[in-house]
């Protein structure tokens, strides 16, 4: 029996899950020529698809894995992200489109929503994305899924446990790609197995202390504990600086000057205070569109 169609709230399928928060989306064509989105969602392999009726949850995914899917999207139930209702999209991005820059940015990038994802596996996925491209995050984290993920069936493996992850042996992460972040995806682990790193306590500490905490683990700098703030966290006012947001800041409001961590940190609050995060999604995506560069990985 099929599930039923999700109203989709002004959410964007595409443009959300390529939008560099999450790593363990692949796109499939189907016979008719649509797109379908296959993901892994804690126990759930799912297989969704948009089109002007709204969000389809596609076969085989069970009642449970469309259960996850609607709490990952924020589809359907009203949550909060640092005083931002997720279910009312539309009117985040009319708040955004006061800002004359984000005004002719949005129709690009409309519909670019913040998933509401395990803070485990947001850390871990951040320690691999340093220095790194998303491609090779993605290969890196579908090969940890495989070598210490719980099998689900069909090829298919659950993100690793902390406990998992914390006991394997070097060389298995070696074999995971994962170069010269090995040590840190294994002593992020062990902080968070063992109690250290504790992720729920930090979604209720000020902005500032939660971000010294995360720093505090070898291999997370301001720009990976600023993303697991945001999409792990809850923070919607938190804006994490790569090198795509930078660009798009500096020749956009800055015509092209050079602006330090900080002096960018205080432009985006005073700019655009809670919705801060939001407002870094729409920049990222605009300029891996439209600023690319032949030197850039």
């Amino acid at each position: 029996m099929p599930l039923p169609t999700l109203a989709s709230g002004g959410l964007h399928l595409r443009r959300t899950l390529d939008s560099g928060q999450a790593f363990r989306w692949r796109w499939e064509t189907s016979p008719d020529g649509s797109e379908i989105a296959v993901g892994i969602l804690g126990r759930h392999r799912v297989r969704v698809s948009q089109d002007a009726r709204g969000i389809h949850v596609l076969p085989p995914t069970s009642a449970a894995g469309r259960d996850a899917l609607v709490g990952y999207l924020a589809l359907g139930t009203r949550h909060r992200r640092g005083g931002s209702d997720r279910a009312a999209l539309p009117a985040i991005e009319s708040a955004l489109a006061q800002d004359p820059v984000l005004a002719r940015i949005l129709p690009h990038t409309r519909g670019t929503g913040l998933l509401v994802q395990n803070p485990w596996e947001v850390v871990i996925s951040f320690i691999i994305s340093q220095n790194n491209n998303i491609p090779k995050i993605a290969r890196s984290i579908d090969h940890l899924a495989r070598a210490l993920g719980e099998p689900l069936g069909d090829g298919v493996h659950a993100f690793p446990t902390p406990e998992r992850l914390a006991a394997a042996h070097p060389r298995t992460l070696r074999a995971c790609h994962l170069g010269y972040r090995a040590p840190y995806v294994r002593e992020g682990a062990r902080r968070v197995a063992d109690g250290r790193l504790d992720l729920d306590a930090l979604r209720v500490l000020p902005e500032d202390r939660a971000r010294d905490a995360l720093r505090e683990v070898p291999g997370i700098g301001d720009k990976v504990a600023d993303c697991i703030l945001l999409f792990a966290l809850g923070r919607a006012a938190t804006f994490p600086v790569d090198v795509w947001v930078r660009r798009a800041v500096e020749r956009l409001y800055f015509r092209g000057q050079r602006r330090s961590m900080r002096e960018l940190r205080a432009f985006a609050r005073e700019r655009f205070g809670p919705l801060a995060g939001y407002a870094q999604q729409h920049l990222f995506a605009y300029a891996r569109g439209h600023f690319r560069d032949p030197r850039d990985s």
